[in-house]
């Protein structure tokens, strides 16, 4: 066979072709990195849990402050998932049916995907883990703060109660959990003290509406809440005919609550941490009890909001200068963005009773009044009620697709 001579235009050639593929794969390679570059698949780890019909590829995108990542946030960091501005879908589309979630040990959760090369981008922000659901922390409007009780020369405050807590604020907070088959609301994670003498920290709820009506704070006129009628009727006869057994389990009856009076001139003059760290204080009048145990045999642990409890729940524009305002000088610019602050369906405002006494005189305890401020009032009066209990730390939030409004609230799950 003779053998062709190999010319230079067949060369030339050649290189052209390879010059083209080579184009051709360069540019295929771009469009593949702006693509799924940034979505670091996760396969044959614990991270992706759920059931998938057809696996095929997850791709990720990890965005923490909006910038993206690498990976998720490390556990210690402090972020939270934030599920409404995540999502999954293909193409870049937003799918409804497909839900992720992150647990509190930080394992990532995905339901619903039944298409390959699912996308999800994940946000991840500032926040705090409330019973198991990943709440973020705002620090303006409504929705969930931080709370810092700092300690210094100008407070009294025990160092054990300067744990910094979470509280919701704010008329629009998502904070409504399905509790009793009727709607409550979280006033956040608090701290409390224990029968064992330790400071720690559980989810505190005050029911939403006002249907048990207005009663009197004792009928007997003392300002003891040991002793007081409204106590009585809380830990029995509410407890007994108003619970179901299915709740009374999940109450925290390990507790002791503060029940110190605030003096006339704190009264005047305190801002609302310095009538959290006055309910805190162990004083009362006339050497009353000011804390309160299981001591009784009825003790079921059930209570009323603190003064400082309604201040801490203003959100809004005005937070802040609500926050350095005298309760006495509450007003509309601060109740109108106060969850706490109770009107009816006639938009009439009510007085709401609070857990604590008033430390000059017998028989004054103190309420939300129905002009936005905090005063005293014979405890013969009557004023709403809105029963108010701390659960125990093996409640936990449902994370499924509730997103803690009114129309969807958080539905909780005790975990024996």
């Amino acid at each position: 066979m003779k053998l062709k001579k190999f010319k230079q235009k067949d060369n030339k050639r050649i290189w052209i072709i390879v010059f083209t593929i080579m184009c051709i794969l360069l540019v295929s390679g771009v469009i593949l990195y702006r693509t799924f570059a940034i979505f670091e698949v996760k396969k044959n780890q614990n991270i992706i849990k759920g059931t998938v019909q057809d696996p095929g590829n997850l791709y990720f995108a990890f965005f923490k402050d909006n910038e993206i990542q690498k990976d998720i946030p490390k556990k210690d960091e402090g972020y939270v998932l934030d599920e409404e501005s995540s999502y999954c879908g293909i193409n870049g589309s937003n799918e409804d049916n497909i839900k992720v979630t992150l647990t509190e040990d930080y394992v990532i959760q995905v339901h619903g995907v039944t298409t390959s090369r699912t996308k999800c981008n994940l946000y991840f922000v500032k926040g705090k883990f409330i019973q198991g659901k990943g709440i973020p922390i705002v620090e303006e409007g409504d929705g969930l703060y931080e709370v810092i009780h700092n300690h210094d020369e100008t407070t009294n405050l025990d160092i054990e109660w300067q744990k910094n807590e979470y509280r919701y604020a704010g008329i629009n907070s998502k904070n409504y959990v399905w509790f009793n088959d009727e709607l409550w609301r979280i006033i956040g994670l608090v701290n409390v003290k224990t029968k064992n003498d330790i400071v720690e920290q559980r989810l505190k709820i005050i029911k939403n509406n006002q249907n048990d009506g207005e009663q009197v704070w004792d009928a007997n006129n003392q300002n003891d809440w040991t002793k007081a009628t409204l106590q009585y009727y809380l830990n029995t006869e509410y407890y007994s005919n108003q619970l179901k057994d299915s709740v009374k389990s999940m109450i925290s009856e390990d507790i002791i609550w503060n029940i110190g009076g605030i003096k006339w001139d704190d009264y005047q003059s305190s801002f609302v941490n310095q009538w959290y760290e006055k309910e805190r204080e162990k004083f009362a009048y006339n050497n009353q009890p000011y804390e309160w145990d299981n001591s009784n045999l009825e003790f079921h642990s059930i209570g009323l909001m603190y003064p400082s409890d309604y201040g801490y729940a203003v959100g809004g524009e005005n937070r802040s200068s609500c926050l350095k305002r005298e309760f006495i000088y509450y007003n509309e610019d601060c109740y109108k963005d106060d969850w706490l602050f109770f009107k009816d369906n006639s938009g009439t405002s009510h007085y709401q009773w609070t857990i604590s006494p008033y430390g000059t005189f017998y028989n004054g305890a103190f309420s939300v009044v129905s002009d936005g401020s905090i005063g005293y009032n014979a405890v013969t009066k009557t004023a709403y009620v809105r029963p108010t209990i701390y659960l125990k730390t093996n409640v936990k939030i449902i994370n499924d697709e509730q997103d803690g409004s009114e129309e969807y609230p958080y539905h909780l799950q005790q975990i024996l």
